[in-house]
């Protein structure tokens, strides 16, 4: 009997550890994603449509003024309200779900390296289907960063090519415009949803900032910089390539990309890190990141990326070695804190 007890005793107190056991892997998770999202919406992403907007309008009234009236210094006030409207998309083309997905917007306003043949045929043709497939790669911003840097005195002194420049920079606008009114009937979709699986605000909102980092990585740093082709660079790849303006725009993607992630200074996605306690190291995970992505600004804050990679390519390895960093706390790290998967493919290998 003395010996059935003891049995018995023991095995309760086996179960009851378990039981223990598995209640403490279950991480607590009350943070409100709601106000994050509800932030994120209004804030962050509604804010920054807005401005990318309000920047192509005044392209555009740019562009007709120069239209009307071609000279150089309507040339350069246009290239410098090309800039700006440039920049702004940069900075929030990590939105890409939602409208922006439905539209493919990524894909409609910043193709790069661009086909600057078929721009070419486009403009004596007086082609302006953009959204039909063979111009896919000569339209949008990276388009414009050829017909306004390349030949600017043929751009002043050709018609054809100016009008080519306005009905781009109309496409432009008409998308930004239905993007920004669409993700005003959408938002409270956005905000109602809390869950984190795929499809989810959250989930699409984890993916989008992982994709656009990549984009980053490879698109506009990696691929020019050689290191998918042994170390041979391909600096024409660049995006920005004519403007010479690559580093400031992938500084400002960056910086979009920073606010995806903080919130902006409301709830953000490192609040909601901070709230599960989510570390590596013994280090805040969310305060890695943020470091991380501030050095990485202040990487392209000093430099000049077609002059780095034609002359001295191997100076911008720390940068690079910082971006596989963030490649890895955002992608792996992070989506699993927060419960969330890839479902982009890539091609990467990380």
């Amino acid at each position: 009997m003395k010996f059935s007890r003891i049995i018995i005793f023991c095995f309760s107190a086996v179960l009851f550890a378990g039981c223990k056991g598995d209640s403490e892997e279950v991480p607590r998770d009350d943070f409100d994603k709601a106000a994050m999202l509800t932030n994120m919406a209004e804030e962050v992403v509604q804010v920054s449509y807005s401005e990318w907007k309000s920047k192509v309008e005044l392209l555009k009234q740019k562009a007709s003024e120069f239209e009307t009236t071609p000279s150089e210094s309507a040339l350069t006030t246009m290239q410098d309200a090309f800039l700006e409207a440039f920049k702004s998309w940069t900075y929030c083309s990590v939105f890409e779900f939602g409208p922006a997905a439905e539209k493919s917007l990524r894909l409609k306003v910043n193709i790069f390296p661009i086909d600057t043949a078929q721009i070419e045929v486009n403009v004596l043709a007086g082609d302006v289907a953009f959204g039909n497939a063979q111009n896919a790669e000569s339209v949008g911003f990276a388009a414009l960063d050829y017909l306004l840097f390349e030949n600017e005195e043929e751009l002043i002194s050709s018609t054809p090519r100016q009008a080519y420049v306005v009905a781009n920079i109309d496409w432009i606008r008409e998308l930004s415009e239905e993007v920004s009114a669409d993700w005003n009937s959408y938002q409270s979709d956005f905000i109602s949803n809390t869950s984190s699986g795929a499809g989810s605000p959250l989930s699409n909102l984890v993916n989008e900032i992982n994709y656009e980092f990549e984009l980053l990585k490879n698109a506009r740093i990696g691929i020019p910089l050689g290191k998918k082709t042994l170390g041979v660079t391909r600096v024409h790849k660049l995006e920005g390539f004519y403007s010479e303006h690559s580093a400031e725009l992938s500084l400002s993607n960056v910086s979009g990309i920073k606010n995806a992630f903080t919130g902006g200074t409301g709830l953000g996605l490192d609040d909601y890190l901070n709230d599960l306690d989510a570390r590596k190291n013994g280090e805040l995970l969310s305060a890695q990141i943020k470091d991380l992505l501030d050095e990485l600004e202040s990487d392209l804050e000093s430099v000049n990326l077609k002059y780095a990679i034609e002359n001295e390519p191997s100076t911008l390895d720390p940068m690079y070695n910082r971006i596989e960093q963030l490649v890895v706390l955002l992608k792996v790290d992070m989506t699993s804190q927060l419960g969330v998967q890839i479902t982009y493919q890539d091609n990467d290998g990380d």
